[in-house]
């Protein structure tokens, strides 16, 4: 294509002018960029703010040194002591650069307040766990604000301690005693960690679907669909810890196999519900708004729900009886009358959660100008200016393992020290503020009586494996090596 002579000066003539048609927009923009700096800098200076210790980037830009740092550290199961590691160099609370964006690691338990309690409406995380919405969708743990309230609301009434304990009545003690038929009686070596997750996937399946899945009766009826859904988990891990822009490195095409075998099962168990409800002619009653009948909304809100109460119960069991099983408990056996004082029993399910938390960090970008107490400084003593875009991440594991609060044997698992011990943010396993996992007194349920019904059952206790608790990340961490025990049988 060949231009004339006018065409090209007409061309030439027109780019100046597109350039200064831009300039306002380009000027108006910077100045209010200027403007939003003096402010900062005022409201800084004013409340006395500071930084907290900067993480030394060899890639300043994009602070993909650290990315490639935590990846390695994923990979070789040790990313849970790379963040102690960490924090013991550069402080409780330091700053670290995530693609341009400034990441506040944080092991301060007043952090955690202020980012849960305090300023909640000043924090989100809808656009930080956009990884992995084609298994988590837009349920509740994903979004925020008017939606995450509509959620609450409609979830909270299933968790309510009296449904809880009519469950418990029900159905919990007839998936016990499967459970129990299962363990052998002869001090033999038993992996609990698949027990434990088919009890869970029963007791689960019936508090959330109104039909138990029977797994325990049947070994291999459901095995595809617990592998599928500890394979999808893992991989959500991964992709969320890639975050939104990096989630494309995330290339594994069993991962996606394995979320359609989870989403057909939820979507069976949706369709199941809706035909239900239409058999039985039930209808909103009046003043309420209607309930939504869209099946891959309804699939979502099930899967984040679902997921934490199959996970839940299954890994605390293991991890309790992991710990209960060491040798440093050969002297002093766990029994049953001691269970039943209660007391220890609620001391030995803390202690589980303290030692080996299953969500071992949280995080919450903040979408609204703030000014936290401390957390600024060298020391972590200085008021800290938030702005909106930074990310708070909270690491509960650091804070369930800090020798200043839980004393110099923080890394033991000793139950006891719960007795004189009266945390309120150094302790959050489950978070905290109005954003509290609501089922926690589900697991709580499930775990205490089945321990209180296997130790009642079981004179004592052995482990069976003596390899150090090693991380194994889904969308929980829990214990590679399971829980390899021996349950000795009452004599007569």
């Amino acid at each position: 294509m060949r231009f004339h002579p006018p065409a090209i000066m007409l061309l030439l003539c027109t780019i100046p002018v597109a350039i200064a048609a831009a300039i306002p927009t380009i000027l108006k923009s910077i100045f209010f960029q200027v403007i939003a700096l003096l402010r900062q800098r005022s409201i800084k200076r004013r409340n006395g703010c500071q930084n907290p210790p900067r993480y030394p980037h060899k890639d300043r830009i994009f602070g993909l040194d650290v990315f490639f740092q935590y990846k390695k550290a994923f990979q070789d199961r040790d990313f849970l002591d790379l963040n102690w590691r960490l924090f013991e160099k550069y402080g409780k609370t330091f700053q670290a650069n995530r693609l341009g964006i400034r990441v506040i690691k944080t092991m301060d338990p007043e952090i955690t307040k202020f980012t849960h309690e305090t300023y909640f409406e000043h924090f989100g995380a809808e656009k930080i766990r956009s990884g992995a919405e084609y298994l988590w969708g837009d349920g509740i743990t994903a979004v925020e604000g008017e939606k995450w309230a509509i959620r609450r609301k409609l979830i909270k009434p299933a968790f309510d301690v009296a449904h809880i304990a009519n469950l418990q009545n029900r159905s919990l003690s007839v998936h016990v005693e499967r459970l129990m038929q299962l363990i052998p009686r002869d001090g033999s070596t038993v992996d609990l960690m698949p027990l434990f997750r088919r009890l869970s996937l029963d007791t689960a399946s019936g508090f959330i679907f109104g039909e138990s899945m029977n797994a325990l009766s049947s070994a291999d009826s459901h095995q595809e669909l617990l592998d599928a859904y500890f394979y999808a988990q893992r991989g959500s891990a991964v992709r969320l810890m890639l975050g939104p822009k990096l989630r494309f490195l995330h290339r594994d095409p069993k991962w996606w196999s394995d979320c359609d075998i989870v989403n057909k099962f939820l979507d069976e168990r949706v369709g199941k519900a809706i035909a239900r409800l239409q058999k039985d002619n039930v209808s909103t009653p009046p003043g309420e708004k209607a309930a939504t009948n869209d099946r891959l909304t309804l699939r979502f809100q099930i899967h984040n729900v679902f997921t934490p109460a199959h996970d839940g119960g299954a890994v605390t069991l293991s991890n309790a009886f992991f710990h209960l099983s060491r040798k440093s408990y050969a002297d002093s056996p766990i029994t049953y009358e001691l269970l039943m004082t209660f007391n220890y029993l609620k001391n030995v399910i803390r202690e589980t959660h303290r030692v080996t938390p299953q969500s071992t960090l949280i995080s919450r970008q903040c979408i609204k100008d703030v000014v936290f107490l401390r957390g600024g400084g060298e020391d972590g003593k200085a008021p800290l200016y938030v702005q909106k875009g930074d990310i708070i991440e909270m690491n509960f594991r650091c804070t369930l393992r800090d020798r200043n609060f839980w004393g110099e044997d923080a890394d033991e698992f000793r139950p006891e020290r719960w007795d004189h011990l009266k945390p309120q943010w150094e302790y959050t396993p489950f978070g905290g503020g109005p954003r509290v996992c609501p089922g926690f007194c589900l697991v709580f349920a499930e775990v205490a009586y089945t321990m209180v019904t296997i130790l009642r059952e079981f004179e004592g206790l052995e482990s069976r494996d003596y390899r150090p608790w090693t991380e194994e990340s889904r969308a929980t961490f829990m214990n590679l090596h399971e829980a390899k025990v021996a349950l000795i049988p009452e004599l007569f």
